[in-house]
């Protein structure tokens, strides 16, 4: 009987830390990060400590972080700069989830974003379906736009 538990808790660790997601980006430090990107997110939040910095490729780069009010992702890269904010789901406008249940039915959010684009927001929302992935965008009202890549 002690196997079968035994073994029945090593078949929960291993699925346990198989079911957690991890970024599919490079965790860097600071000083490997272009010059000129940490110049302008530290221009823009000067009073933001705890910083992790990711690298998609030699010219992608992310900035995760916490502001009072939102955790917050700077993408970088060499031709613009784009912010996402952080949507609790429970904030998340009923127009864009009653859409997606209705479009996507089988797809499911699992986080949402406003994205600030050229000064242009809107709603990014990454939907799934066994490992297919598809991002929605929404303008503020909650009204569908397209599918993004």
């Amino acid at each position: 009987m002690k196997k079968y538990t035994l073994l029945l808790l090593a078949g929960l660790v291993i699925y346990g830390c198989a079911g957690t997601k991890k970024s599919t980006y490079k965790s860097v430090d600071e000083r490997d990060v272009p010059e000129r990107y940490v110049k302008d997110f530290h221009k823009r939040y000067a009073d933001v400590k705890n910083v992790k910095w990711e690298m998609a490729d030699s010219t992608l780069y992310f900035a995760n972080f916490k502001t009072e009010d939102n955790d917050c992702i700077m993408k970088f890269t060499r031709t613009s700069t784009e912010m996402m904010y952080v949507v609790p789901m429970e904030y998340l406008p009923s127009a864009i989830s009653d859409y997606v249940k209705a479009e996507y039915p089988e797809y499911k959010i699992h986080q949402a974003y406003i994205t600030d684009i050229k000064n242009q927001k809107s709603y990014l929302i990454p939907i799934e379906k066994a490992g297919e992935k598809l991002n929605l965008q929404f303008d503020l009202k909650g009204n569908f736009n397209k599918v993004v890549d």
